[in-house]
């Protein structure tokens, strides 16, 4: 089936590794043209020659730190003219520090809202304004926007402000043809998994095997999603198959979310 995606110009956010990583193979795989960020140069340059392997002229990179508003607005741009255009943006962050009300400090929540929220907003604004004709954007949240999780306050709190995000760019980029979605991932095999159990087994004095069982117990698939499966969604609403979605908040979960709204 022809997804519409081959010569679509892409910039991936965040994708030196996990999600981010796993959204700029799928793309690459279908024939799109993309370029890849990172602040982590390292892991920009180890990923930049994975991608190599799948297509060697359709992958290029750009260090970009997406706790600094300048610089995101900066890989927009450069982005922009390297790929002569921008038909989708794949906006994926890292995750902040976990911890609750009480052990987080002013700047671990002034940290959040810079890597969370005030970066995605003059990413989507940026984007928004490059596209001309038509165009995809699509943010990579997760599921603490429907169902906050314990200890993980700063991605409860802040994270919840990009469903608002989603919902006015949708309205306000419609007209222009540009499509605002967002995925909500769960629980997924990452380097940020393996952190919350880290913490969770010293906090709860657990092996890190207990805390993983009790994780995946409640979530009826009964297993963490691979990011493969994050990027097929995100693949999904960049696609001609999508064509009169916008505005929307997908959960990618296994099932996890209780909630029916």
């Amino acid at each position: 089936m022809d997804l519409g995606i081959k010569g679509k110009k892409v910039i991936v956010t965040a994708a030196s590794k996990g999600i981010g990583l796993a959204i700029a193979k799928r793309f690459l795989e279908e024939g799109a043209k993309v370029i890849i960020s990172s602040n982590d140069e390292s892991n920009l340059m180890k990923a930049y020659n994975k991608l190599k392997e799948i297509h060697s002229e359709n992958v290029s990179y750009i260090k970009a730190d997406l706790m600094n508003p300048h610089e995101v607005k900066s890989l927009v741009h450069e982005g922009y003219r390297k790929l002569g255009g921008l038909d989708v943006l794949a906006y994926v962050t890292g995750s902040p520090k976990p911890g609750n009300l009480f052990s987080l400090s002013d700047k671990d929540w002034m940290d959040a809202f810079n890597l969370l929220l005030l970066s995605a907003v003059v990413a989507v604004r940026e984007a928004g304004q490059l596209m001309q004709s038509g165009g995809r954007i699509i943010l990579s949240t997760s599921t603490t926007l429907r169902q906050p999780i314990d200890n993980l306050d700063l991605s409860n709190v802040v994270r919840l402000s990009l469903a608002g995000l989603i919902k006015v760019a949708s309205r306000e980029l419609g007209p222009k043809g540009i499509l605002v979605n967002g995925v909500m991932p769960g629980w997924t095999k990452t380097e940020r998994l393996l952190q919350i159990i880290r913490d969770r087994a010293i906090r709860e004095g657990k092996s890190e095997d207990e805390v993983l069982k009790s994780i995946v117990a409640d979530v009826p698939l009964g297993r963490a999603g691979e990011p493969e499966e994050i990027a097929n969604v995100v693949l999904f609403l960049a696609s001609n198959l999508s064509t009169y979605v916008t505005g929307a908040l997908i959960p990618v979960d296994g099932g996890s979310i209780k909630g029916v709204f």
